[in-house]
């Protein structure tokens, strides 16, 4: 499947239509939020292997979030069960799976090139040379975390509407990464002005003790739905 390339300010319209369908049901939403934050606390204070279990589930479990926003968007009833909607499907399990792979290993390429392309100006940071040396390997270890962070942008666009894909249609996991990215290409405007709204929002979260996500982090799940709603389904 190939996405459609939209108008700019459809990056408003996918914000306000995540806030429609979470107002739907305000009160189940916040429990799936609780619940799917619960999850990921506990599996990331177990060493290695629970992060990495969480690595690899949370395809499954966003999955389940979109379900249920289109489930709410459709005018049907809420369950917390919704959140485990990618286990239940037995087809779909396996490539969200795969999913969650991808995710782990585009963090351990991130870090890998990284340390490539820093890993000596690393080095003569923490040995404490003279300052000009010291300036120079500051901008080395910022060239790094750079090129770190555009390895995992590149595989956040991938994944984005890949969840969605699988979920939704069966599209195999990687074709759906490359649409995935591609629809995320065509549509650089609408998506930018989408993640400064976001980004503002999601600082007035986070200052009341993250507690601002308990609400956010659903609302996430209704936009991410309706943006893939907009970009690939007919209108």
């Amino acid at each position: 499947m190939e996405a459609k390339t939209v108008d700019v300010s459809r990056g408003i319209v996918w914000f306000t239509g995540g806030w429609r369908i979470f107002m739907k049901n305000p009160g189940l939403w916040v429990v799936l939020g609780i619940i799917m934050l619960a999850i990921a606390v506990v599996l990331s204070i177990i060493p290695i292997l629970g992060v990495l279990a969480l690595s690899l589930i949370m395809p499954v479990l966003t999955a389940g979030l979109l379900y249920a926003a289109r489930e709410a968007d459709e005018g049907r009833a809420l369950d917390v069960l919704h959140l485990f909607q990618g286990f239940r499907e037995r087809d779909k399990l396996t490539p969200l799976l795969s999913l969650g792979g991808i995710v782990l290993a585009g963090f351990v390429l991130s870090v890998a090139v990284a340390f490539l392309v820093g890993g000596v100006s690393m080095v003569t940071f923490m040995m404490g040379a003279n300052p000009e040396m010291m300036r120079g390997a500051a901008a080395g270890m910022l060239v790094a975390l750079l090129a770190g962070l555009a390895v995992q942008l590149v595989v956040v666009l991938a994944l984005v509407y890949a969840v969605p894909l699988v979920m939704f249609h069966g599209v195999p996991a990687g074709q759906a990464m490359g649409s995935s990215l591609r629809a995320n290409l065509r549509n650089v405007l609408p998506l930018l002005v989408f993640g400064v709204i976001y980004l503002f929002i999601a600082v007035l979260a986070t200052l009341p003790l993250l507690l601002g996500w308990l609400v956010l982090l659903p609302v996430s799940a209704g936009t991410l739905y309706r943006s893939y709603k907009d970009l690939y389904e007919p209108a």
